[in-house]
């Protein structure tokens, strides 16, 4: 059986995890697109694109950062991030995701925006939502992922261009804040 390259090598299924057989390659529904499927007992492999979720958290008058352990020095900060659990919404995740990574609790309060990311390498093809939520519960601590600490939006350190969820959800809210700005100055 021959998988795109985008297919993970995990999700290369090359017989069937119900009866066994071999699997093939078919037409099975009038959408014309070739699945993988057991031609013995007919179960078809559906993969799904994975659940990524970024969270601007405010605290206060400031923005949490997460201070990566081995960052680069000229790029020290990400925001917390993650991936969605099997059966978790995007907003269930990114408020566990923050609690996990920062020690607040938090509440959304807006939806920035999402993006498609088709030929990420892991964990996939991918989904991400960018959140920005309020701390409202919960305590500032450390966490795997590095020190967390809360900076005033003007004081902020930059962040890495590898860390593209952090950049686009920091690109979205920094174009929100001027909108309202603007906004406000036109009364």
């Amino acid at each position: 059986m021959i998988y795109p390259d985008i297919v993970l090598p995990r999700l290369r299924y090359q017989y069937c995890p119900m009866c066994r057989s071999e699997l093939s390659k078919q037409v099975i529904n009038d959408d014309q697109i070739e699945r993988v499927c057991c031609p013995q007992c007919k179960w078809v492999h559906f993969p799904s694109n994975a659940i990524g979720v970024v969270i601007l958290i405010t605290a206060g008058n400031g923005i949490v950062a997460i201070l990566p352990p081995k960052a680069p020095l000229e790029y020290p900060a990400a925001l917390p991030a993650g991936h969605g659990e099997y059966g978790e919404s995007p907003e269930e995740a990114a408020i566990r995701e923050a609690y996990e990574e920062t020690g607040f609790q938090v509440e959304i309060t807006d939806l920035l925006g999402w993006q498609f990311n088709k030929n990420l390498a892991y964990p996939g093809p991918m989904i991400n939502f960018f959140y920005e939520a309020k701390a409202i519960g919960g305590s500032i601590r450390d966490s795997e992922e590095g020190r967390v600490k809360v900076f005033a939006l003007d004081n902020f350190p930059a962040i890495a261009p590898q860390r593209g969820g952090s950049r686009k959800t920091m690109e979205l809210y920094l174009q929100k804040i001027n909108s309202l700005n603007g906004l406000m100055s036109d009364e």
